[in-house]
């Protein structure tokens, strides 16, 4: 009885050791099915939780452009529509500061960004305004750069005009480097942290601004309010071109400066030149 008891366990072990080896597979190609899923969502966002973009509605040329590089790149842009700088009755709601019209309603529309960020609970959200240009290689670049990012961050400039370069961060190989905030000028590509956002609602108060949202956040960098970093080179630019006016009158004036332009590799014509 004993014997016929060894051999029944022993064949039970035979089978459960021959299911194993033959489902296996299937668990493993579940597991990389799922592991797959989650990177490409991770590259369609440059590791972000989201991707924003401020972007007034009259501006359908840059639309039809920020569409074509979505769709090339494969990233996943949420249009967020700017507050107007006509829209006076909107704008009266909130203090002035030292700006304009179209000053005031930049500032108001990066901040409702904030708090939209807060209310959905993302732990990071990348912010574009809607005449960008990216680095062809740019979910590589990103993915470089997140690897070297430090675990606690406010602020990452991924793109910005006029910076020196900062204490280097990490040892990446790639051109595009990690560096610690110095004072970075525009606000054309920046992302913010979940607890970073946070500090940004509570700091830069619309109802009594000081001045222009790229002069006010580079203060709190610079006073060491918030903990930023740069991406040198700068991996996304703002878009350069003749038939691309600036809707705010007194930004930046910038040149054009990706090392390989998705846009020119699209066929566009930036700086002097004329889009397609």
């Amino acid at each position: 009885m004993a014997h016929m008891i060894t051999i029944y366990i022993s064949f039970l072990i035979i089978i459960l050791i021959y299911s194993i080896f033959l489902l296996r597979p299937l668990f493993d190609n579940f597991e990389d099915s799922t592991l797959h899923k989650e990177f490409r969502s991770s590259n369609r966002t440059l590791s972000f939780d989201h991707i924003y973009v401020i972007h007034l509605d009259h501006r359908t040329d840059r639309l039809e452009k920020l569409n074509e590089l979505s769709s090339y790149l494969g990233l996943d842009l949420d249009y967020f529509t700017a507050v107007s700088r006509y829209n006076e009755r909107f704008l009266r709601k909130f203090g002035t500061g030292n700006m304009n019209p179209s000053q005031k309603a930049c500032y108001l529309s990066h901040h409702l960004i904030y708090r939209q960020i807060i209310d959905k609970g993302y732990k990071s959200a990348l912010i574009l305004e809607d005449d960008v240009d990216f680095e062809l290689n740019i979910t590589a670049i990103m993915a470089d750069i997140h690897h070297e990012l430090p675990l606690f961050w406010d602020v990452l400039y991924v793109g910005h005009c006029n910076e020196r370069k900062g204490e280097l961060v990490g040892n990446s190989s790639y051109a595009h480097k990690l560096y610690k905030s110095m004072r970075p000028a525009c606000m054309h590509a920046y992302a913010v942290s979940y607890f970073g956002v946070r500090k940004l609602v509570e700091m830069l108060d619309p109802v009594v601004p000081i001045t222009a949202i790229d002069n006010s956040l580079p203060d709190l960098i610079s006073n060491k309010k918030v903990t930023s970093y740069s991406v040198h080179p700068q991996a996304i630019a703002q878009w350069k071109a003749a038939d691309n006016p600036s809707d705010i009158p007194t930004s930046w004036s910038t040149h054009h400066s990706l090392l390989n332009s998705t846009l020119h590799f699209l066929g566009y014509k930036g700086d002097n030149g004329i889009g397609k």
